[in-house]
């Protein structure tokens, strides 16, 4: 755990793309009761972002125990209901790990910066770019340097840029850097 007493992850699924809008119009209207599982599991900032068939989830766990926060939250019958509905329409990546539904990213960078803005005031946004970044220069580039938050992921072909921005910071930030094409991700689920 960090010093913020917060972890993040990132993660990935493939998207069937006969239930892209099915699965976007699902998000827009979350069961109340998957809402709150997720709130007492410990989990904030939680957004899902969509490209080209692949769903890319960020989140922020705040509790002591993510082993048992993550089990109340897989026993929970309407949490357990949602996924009847949502878990049809995924299909697992052949990469994650045994185990995993999701695929667990590892985080290769986070900044914070003091913005002094909440939170619920920030623009959120992803992009992904083909690459593997876990070799990725380091520091940052100047062009993302305005951020309020950052968190960089990657895959062994992909990387996930999570980025928070505040006004009055240029929105979307110019991400042409360490030669790679990124692209923006849509936001179909958010949750404080």
């Amino acid at each position: 755990m960090n010093a913020s007493g917060q972890q993040r992850y990132g993660s990935l699924i493939g998207l069937k793309a006969e239930f892209e809008e099915r699965y976007i119009i699902l998000h827009q209207h979350t069961f109340p009761g998957v809402l709150k599982r997720i709130r007492d599991s410990h989990v904030r900032n939680y957004s899902i972002f969509l490209a080209e068939g692949i769903l890319f989830s960020f989140f922020e766990y705040q509790g002591d125990d993510y082993q048992a926060d993550m089990q109340a939250m897989a026993a929970d019958p309407t949490t357990r209901d949602w996924w009847k509905l949502t878990d049809p329409m995924q299909i697992p990546l052949e990469t994650r790990t045994q185990g995993e539904r999701w695929q667990t990213l590892p985080e290769l960078l986070h900044v914070d910066n003091d913005v002094g803005l909440p939170v619920d005031s920030r623009m959120r946004c992803a992009y992904a770019a083909a690459g593997d970044l876990r070799n990725a220069p380091k520091p940052l580039p100047e062009a993302i340097s305005g951020a309020a938050r950052l968190s960089l992921f990657s895959s062994a072909d992909f990387g996930y840029l999570y980025l928070e921005y505040a006004p009055p910071h240029d929105f979307p930030p110019n991400l042409s850097f360490w030669n790679l094409d990124w692209g923006a991700m849509r936001e179909v689920f958010h949750t404080d």
